[in-house]
């Protein structure tokens, strides 16, 4: 490789780097459309972009274009399996893959939400936020005593974590005292 190319290369990546702050910032401010506009920007000038893909699914989840989103994130996992870095792409693929789950959720195709919940807690048992998110569909559902077994799950990798002691907590309040579950 010439000495020329590289410094394109780093150039070319560069500049892929600023426009992802661009569009990161963006979704912090939620203009939705204008982030979604910079990411396939993103995805233009590499296709393998797992954050280009990443972002137009979180704009299209705030959105409500459900379908769009659950397209994004795909791609965007098939894009991180792509990565010649999988150890530090792992978190990112946690947090895709809970978001599917959520855009599911926002469907109220529980099942399918579940589903996908079930394969992250077997590949990643020590993930809270899914344990919190497989809670809050069984809530959705009113099955309470199942998002409670879920929450001690939960508890049993992370037992000081705050907010499924009081989720706990309060499972437990509404199970000992409304007699109808």
């Amino acid at each position: 490789m010439k000495v020329q190319s590289l410094t394109s290369d780093l150039k070319g990546t560069y500049a892929q780097w600023k426009k992802l702050q661009q569009v990161h910032q963006l979704c912090i401010e939620g203009r939705w459309l204008e982030c979604i506009s910079l990411s396939n920007e993103l995805t233009s000038a590499q296709e393998n972009d797992f954050f280009g893909f990443y972002y137009k699914g979180l704009c299209n989840t705030k959105l409500k274009f459900f379908e769009e989103a659950l397209d994004n994130f795909e791609l965007a996992l098939i894009n991180l399996k792509k990565n010649r870095f999988p150890k530090i792409m792992e978190e990112y693929k946690k947090e895709t893959e809970l978001r599917i789950a959520h855009v599911f959720r926002l469907q109220r195709k529980y099942l399918i939400a579940l589903g996908r919940l079930d394969k992250l807690i077997k590949q990643y048992p020590k993930y809270t936020f899914a344990y919190k998110s497989k809670a809050g569909i069984q809530l959705d559902m009113d099955k309470l005593q199942d998002a409670l077994e879920t929450v001690d799950q939960g508890l049993s990798h992370h037992p000081k974590d705050l907010e499924l002691q009081k989720l706990r907590n309060s499972l437990v309040y509404n199970l000992t005292t409304n007699r109808e579950n």
